[in-house]
């Protein structure tokens, strides 16, 4: 799942950052209002926002989203300990408050806990052809039968389905799986996403998928069902 850091104390944003791919997620991370806002024209699965930043208060992004029927989960990140500051963030339509300082382990639950909430109201499925994606646990059915699929490939499979049939652009698919991070291990993310495709159609493959990844060459990716001959 692919979560937008807005943060500006940049060490703080690292880490949540680090944390948070360590636990299976895709992170990307902005430092201030400006770029969050650029960042949301592509969709997240859950927000995690400072108040206090340099060109804003977080809340007021918080009321932007909801004012536009966005209903994507946000943790707001504050110093502002008094529980009537609480309860102004929550009234303006954040999820959930954790105060500063906080544990990184605490910042994980709670956020499982936002988009276990979140799963639950739109649905946990996404399926297209024999592929069925349980996107609260990350699980994989296909014709009915378990399926071993790595984060990387769940991630790809996830993004694919959410738009089936339509072509998904390659900076969509490789910020989701890598978030800011142009390099992986000595190869370029570009490189890199070729790599997961192959996996992820080999996996469909082996597992007799009636689902194939199509490429688009110069701009992305398609999920779509085999047509029978």
């Amino acid at each position: 799942m692919r979560i937008l850091i807005v943060e500006d104390e940049k060490s703080l944003a690292g880490l949540m950052e680090q944390t948070l791919k360590q636990h299976g997620y895709a992170a990307n991370v902005v430092h201030n209002l400006a770029d969050a806002r650029a960042a949301l024209t592509q969709p997240f699965d859950a927000i995690i926002s400072d108040r206090r930043l340099p060109d804003g208060d977080g809340l007021d992004l918080v009321k932007e989203l909801r004012t536009q029927g966005n209903g994507v989960p946000i943790l707001m990140l504050t110093a502002l300990g008094m529980p009537k500051d609480r309860v102004t963030g929550l009234e303006a339509g954040a999820d959930d408050y954790l105060g500063k300082p906080f544990s990184l382990f605490e910042l994980i639950a709670r956020i499982k806990a936002l988009l276990r909430r979140t799963a639950g109201a739109k649905g946990l499925q996404l399926e297209a052809g024999n592929v069925v994606l349980d996107t609260l646990h990350d699980t994989v059915k296909i014709a009915g039968k378990s399926a071993l699929f790595g984060k990387r490939e769940v991630v790809l499979l996830r993004h694919l389905l959410q738009r089936a049939g339509e072509v998904v652009g390659k900076d969509v698919l490789e910020q989701a799986l890598y978030g800011n991070t142009n390099k992986e291990e000595g190869g370029d993310s570009r490189n890199a996403l070729e790599v997961a495709i192959h996996r992820l159609r080999k996996l469909l493959e082996t597992n007799q998928a009636s689902l194939e990844i199509i490429t688009v060459r110069g701009v992305g990716y398609m999920a779509d069902e085999i047509k029978a001959a």
